[in-house]
């Protein structure tokens, strides 16, 4: 297979797993949660500002998966964070694969579970 078919299917792949996310939070929810995070420097190590991050909503996540896919190969890989002995398109795949990785965790703490803010507590409160 060639690396540009396995690319297309991987991000076809991340793609499709970005889709099959339900966001159900409300804007003032999204918002009240950004804040108390905001107050705790919560800054998750993706390539999108710390700020816009924390207000994503679904649709922001599947537009920032076709930035970050689109990047010229000379931005991607300033970008920084990520191994510099990777091929550009395998640059681009994990920075989205960080980029979901964390939006999920949003996701949890949006729905107000119990363990990922013990987690957040952990790191951001209690050092």
């Amino acid at each position: 297979m060639k690396e540009n078919e396995l690319f297309a299917e991987r991000l076809d792949a991340l793609r499709d797993e970005a889709a099959a996310v339900e966001d159900p939070s409300s804007p003032e929810h999204v918002e009240e949660v950004a804040v108390r995070l905001v107050g705790l420097n919560f800054a998750p190590p993706v390539v999108v500002d710390a700020a816009t991050f924390l207000r994503l909503r679904k649709e922001g996540l599947e537009k920032e998966i076709e930035r970050l896919a689109s990047f010229p190969e000379a931005q991607v890989c300033i970008l920084g964070g990520v191994d510099q002995r990777l091929s550009c398109d395998d640059q681009r795949l994990q920075h989205i694969t960080v980029l979901l990785f964390y939006f999920k965790k949003l996701l949890l703490l949006r729905a107000g579970d119990p363990g990922e803010w013990d987690e957040i507590d952990e790191l951001y409160v209690h050092d």
